[in-house]
C-alpha cells in the first residue's frame, strides 16, 4: 500500500482533515483500509486539543513578515491608482 500524506474522501467531514494532510495521523488513508472506522473523525478529546492548539499564539518568521509588508503595502498602491482612475 502506497503511504499519501493526503486525507480520503472520507476525511471529508472531519475537523482534523487540513486539507493537504491529516492533523494527528501521518497517513490517513491506513486509518480507513479494510473497512476500519478512522478513531479521530468522531474522538471528543483529539477534537478539543486540536482547537487548544489553533487558539495558541503563532510566531511569524522574518520571511513571513516581509512578505506580509510587501504585500499589503501592494495593496495600498494599487488602491491609490483605481482612485487616480477614476479622477
Amino acid at each position: 500500500m502506497k503511504r499519501h500524506l493526503k486525507p480520503v474522501r472520507k476525511c471529508h467531514g472531519c475537523l482534523l482533515n487540513l486539507g493537504d494532510h491529516c492533523w494527528i495521523y501521518q497517513y490517513p488513508r491506513g486509518q480507513w483500509r479494510a473497512g476500519h472506522h478512522c478513531r479521530g473523525r468522531e474522538d471528543v478529546n483529539l477534537h478539543e486539543s486540536y482547537r487548544d492548539w489553533l487558539k495558541m499564539p503563532t510566531v511569524k518568521s522574518r520571511k513571513e513578515l516581509r512578505q506580509n509588508f510587501f504585500r499589503a503595502k501592494r495593496r495600498v498602491e494599487l488602491h491609490r491608482e483605481l482612485v487616480r482612475k477614476k479622477r
